[in-house]
């Protein structure tokens, strides 16, 4: 205890105000290696938190130490104006061994609820998300069973009262639509750290709330602007859910996947309080759950893709019936012109099955052959034509095709690819809002 007194003194914590250099040269496994080198302070401490009760035999003291570590080294570096910049690998190593201490719950745990209410945390890397962000937060959900219950309660439901014509009724508009919007990350962000099945008790009431943000329109306070963070959330919940507590669900997903992908079709004015965000997102569940393939959803595989020889093999009098092959044939019979589709699906089949012979998303490998053409990141400003032209068909069109061969090539799906996509998007750092 006088050694940690010593060291906060000599040496305060003012260099947590600049973000974090890196601690290796090598570029394999730099941001997950912790390099304890002299004068390393926080991989010493890293290595040392473990051995407290060795050290300390008494739970004060190890109490007392924990405190000493949180109030000196982890909340000013969560209260920095550089954070998330300042959060490295060795730091996370930290504060996740510091979290397997019961003595310090109560010193973590303030900590990490305050730093899951910073918007700026979804600014952080998705590589120390996956590597060390979700294990500390699985850490946080052991010692806090209430902390989905409290996020569910903030959801408001959509309303127009006071905000269509009042004063102010943008900005009013626009700071319900940050609020909700954060929330609903951090909802999936707990669900994504979490083990499975962990929240099925509060999954009903989700759904209910999930249903209300749903009826949001274009005028409403929070709008329609929250449908993509409603999107992530539910393939959250796909990918931690087991498929026999998510029969309450269908419904929902199937109705609003077909609201979403209708949207894109030429002169469907109706549906405008769908964004290219919101279809984006739409089609990403979609993918997942075709990737995933629960046992449920297979019951209803048939409304979105052709799940039959036929996929492949056309006959002469073949008319579309699954909904990804007629908004596809829609599109190409407005005269849309899309972009060349073959090497998609080469492209993708070469991947899945020589290197990783696994069901990985097929959107992602669309989005990623754009190349030059179009960056991933403005496909929210494109005009819905260019972005069906460009992406939607593209990928409608060959959607069936590549399930068809996936399922009949018995590959199984990439989880952890899954994840990482889901992660990808919710710490993209398009969210400003406070809780």
């Amino acid at each position: 205890m006088r050694m940690l007194t010593a060291t906060f003194t000599a040496k305060p914590q003012g260099f947590l105000q600049e973000p974090a250099k890196p601690t290796s040269a090598k570029p394999s496994n730099s941001s997950t290696t912790i390099i304890a080198r002299t004068g390393d302070m926080m991989a010493i401490l890293a290595s040392i938190v473990p051995k407290l009760h060795l050290v300390l035999a008494d739970n004060e003291r190890i109490a007392n130490a924990a405190s000493s570590i949180s109030s000196n080294v982890v909340g000013p570096t969560f209260r920095s104006k550089a954070f998330p910049a300042n959060v490295d690998a060795r730091f996370l190593e930290l504060l996740y061994q510091l979290t397997r201490i019961p003595q310090a719950a109560k010193f973590w745990r303030k900590d990490l609820s305050d730093v899951l209410n910073d918007h700026r945390l979804f600014n952080s890397p998705v590589n120390l998300v996956q590597e060390r962000w979700v294990a500390i937060f699985r850490q946080l959900i052991n010692n806090d069973k209430d902390r989905m219950p409290d996020l569910i309660s903030r959801l408001p439901a959509p309303t127009t009262a006071g905000v269509v014509f009042g004063v102010g009724a943008t900005s009013a508009r626009m700071e319900a639509d940050r609020k909700t919007q954060a929330n609903l990350r951090r909802i999936a962000l707990i669900i994504l750290s979490s083990p499975p099945d962990t929240f099925i008790a509060d999954l009903g009431r989700l759904h209910e709330k999930l249903v209300e943000l749903f009826n949001a329109s274009l005028v409403s306070a929070p709008s329609s602007a929250i449908f993509p963070e409603i999107f992530v959330v539910l393939r959250a919940v796909i990918l931690k859910v087991s498929g026999l507590h998510l029969a309450t669900l269908w419904p929902t997903m199937n109705a609003e996947l077909q609201k979403a992908i209708f949207s894109v079709l030429p002169g469907n004015d109706t549906d405008e309080k769908y964004s290219n965000a919101a279809i984006l997102h739409a089609c990403k569940l979609l993918d997942l759950l075709i990737t995933i393939e629960p046992d449920d959803f297979q019951l209803h595989e048939w409304l979105f893709i052709t799940d039959t020889i036929e996929a492949v093999y056309k006959p002469a009098t073949w008319t579309p019936t699954a909904l990804a092959d007629e908004i596809a044939e829609a599109l190409a019979a407005a005269e849309i012109e899309a972009t060349p589709i073959t090497p998609h699906v080469q492209q993708f089949s070469t991947v899945t099955s020589s290197e990783s012979g696994r069901r990985r998303p097929f959107l992602e490998s669309i989005l990623e052959s754009l190349g030059d053409d179009v960056d991933p990141s403005d496909l929210r400003s494109l005009p819905k034509s260019e972005l069906a032209s460009k992406v939607l068909r593209p990928f409608l069109g060959q959607l069936s095709i590549v399930a068809f061969e996936e399922t009949y090539g018995m590959l199984k799906p990439d989880v952890d690819a899954c994840v990482r996509g889901v992660l990808t998007d919710l710490f993209d750092g398009n969210v400003s809002g406070e809780t």
